[in-house]
């Protein structure tokens, strides 16, 4: 009977990943404040008159966190879609400017896009 021995990492080894990690979640959460600002101002369905950032942070967070199953440009577009008709409804999106939802999908796929891109350099 052969022991097989798992090679440990080194030192070094642990902190180019943690290292790798810290870059990763530098990227993410500026993929994160571009997504906030890309709804902020380009506000797809109309819906916030005050000039408060932060009122996306829900729309954003949801985005974000389906963008990973998206392949193409059309996945992105139906996720931003899906996810404002879940936060404002049916009615309301059915009311929008189908040009600002465009612009907005267009620019979270472009900032998802810059995203994979650099954390495939890591």
């Amino acid at each position: 009977m052969t022991s097989r021995r798992s090679r440990l990492p080194t030192t070094s080894e642990n902190a180019e990943r943690r290292a790798a990690r810290k870059r990763l979640q530098g990227q993410y959460r500026a993929l994160y404040d571009e997504v906030v600002d890309i709804l902020f101002e380009i506000d797809p369905i109309g819906v916030h008159v005050e000039h408060n950032a932060e009122k996306f942070v829900p729309e954003a967070t949801s985005i974000l966190a389906r963008l990973r199953d998206a392949r193409f440009a059309e996945d992105v577009e139906s996720i931003v879609q899906q996810e404002l008709r879940r936060w404002y409804g049916r009615r309301r999106l059915a009311e929008q400017d189908p040009r600002r939802l465009a612009r907005a999908t267009i620019a979270i796929c472009s900032a998802w896009n810059r995203f994979l891109d650099e954390s495939a350099r890591l």
